[in-house]
């Protein structure tokens, strides 16, 4: 009797333990977003953990959707990756992305395994606009496959645009901002797209907003031995 009433009390409190840890995982991660001076507001979807629309730009970037008329709602995670990462694209005269995809209550193609983007943890990035918009890096017609071999992440790209997309993949691969970075080189679905795709909040380590991002910086900086 006292077995099983013990059994039912660690059952009972099992549920209670993971809502209280879940609970504290929202509050940290928006404070987090506050650090680095997110404006956003919470934004309550189907399998979102911490949802929030973002409600100016992350990091210094603007994010635009694709049609120009979808708002930015994300995780709260992904939503700290990409304002961590904008001191990358910022380094480069990026100030806007313009995006799709992000939360979207979708399967992985060809599987019935839900996406990321359904739970507002991934977002697949198109353009890169620099120079007060005089000019724009489109994955789709900028990026140069095949480069980055031989402990070069950079390689020998061909075009000023070319090295801008393949350093910005360079830099944001390496961040450990992002659980996975998928581009063109990965297969035929991300030919016109970088998917950026981000741990959420309770699986990270890296929630410090002000940790120096040295992994990234150091990504461009590697070239082949033979050299």
């Amino acid at each position: 009797m006292r077995r099983a009433l013990a059994i039912c009390l660690v059952v009972a409190a099992a549920p209670a333990a993971r809502a209280e840890s879940d609970a504290a995982s929202g509050p940290s991660c928006l404070r987090a977003l506050d650090a680095l001076g997110v404006q956003y507001r919470k934004a309550k979807r189907r399998g979102i953990d911490v949802g929030v629309e973002v409600r100016g730009p992350l990091g210094g970037i603007e994010y635009h959707s694709y049609d120009g008329k979808q708002p930015l709602v994300i995780d709260c995670s992904l939503a700290f990756s990409l304002a961590r990462a904008g001191e990358l694209l910022r380094a480069h005269g990026v100030e806007r992305v313009t995006f799709s995809s992000a939360y979207q209550r979708r399967n992985i193609r060809g599987t019935s395994r839900p996406s990321r983007h359904s739970y507002g943890l991934a977002i697949d990035v198109h353009t890169f606009t620099f120079d007060g918009g005089e000019r724009v890096a489109a994955v789709k017609l900028d990026y140069e496959q095949g480069l980055g071999e031989d402990g070069n992440c950079m390689g020998e790209p061909l075009t000023e645009l070319g090295a801008l997309l393949r350093a910005v993949d360079c830099q944001v691969t390496h961040s450990g901002l992002f659980r996975i970075v998928l581009t063109p080189d990965y297969d035929g679905d991300h030919y016109n797209h970088f998917h950026l795709e981000a741990l959420p909040w309770r699986e990270r380590s890296d929630r410090d907003p002000s940790a120096h991002l040295d992994a990234a910086w150091s990504a461009l900086d590697r070239i082949p031995a033979s050299r």
